[in-house]
């Protein structure tokens, strides 16, 4: 057994690792974030409706990420690059969240339901957005929430009829 002087003078294995402790909070973030995209993958699938999956899908994956105690506690932290970590994410961030609504987004597009403007890069990046938006408004209730992402999100994301 290691005693509590045998670490004096060096330094915390996270330090040297990470250059800041905010670098070892989004790595563990990053993670919890993955294990949420696997947890979600099955559910996604399913919908059938870019709508109803941006909403139904949406309260889903913010559910699934309130779920998570660890990364409710990283959310909590009073850090403020943890909410710019949130916001911005990361390139493989990015790249899970496209791997999860890229199949929803490319149907709906082959449909003609989603903006020819809008790739999935693009859209997955607004949708992380707001996500993290909501994610904040504790005070939200679901049924509130689902007004809002139908009010915003879908609409930026889907094709206005002509």
């Amino acid at each position: 057994m290691v005693g509590e002087g045998a670490f004096v003078g060096c330094r915390p294995v996270a330090t040297r690792l990470f250059e800041t402790r905010a670098a070892v909070l989004q790595a563990v973030a990053e993670e919890r974030i993955e294990l949420a995209a696997k947890r979600l993958r099955q559910a996604f699938a399913d919908y059938d409706d870019i709508e109803d999956a941006l909403v139904r899908g949406s309260l889903k994956s913010m559910v699934v990420g309130r779920s998570d105690a660890v990364l409710d506690d990283i959310q909590q932290q009073a850090d403020h690059s943890v909410d710019q970590y949130m916001f911005r994410g990361s390139p493989r961030a990015q790249e899970l969240m496209v791997d999860l609504w890229g199949p929803l987004l490319d149907t709906a597009r082959a449909e003609g339901k989603v903006r020819d403007s809008i790739g999935n890069g693009r859209a997955v990046e607004w949708i992380r957005n707001v996500h993290a938006m909501l994610t904040m408004r504790v005070d939200y209730s679901e049924t509130k929430a689902a007004e809002m992402l139908r009010d915003f999100l879908v609409l930026a994301i889907i094709q206005s009829p002509r």
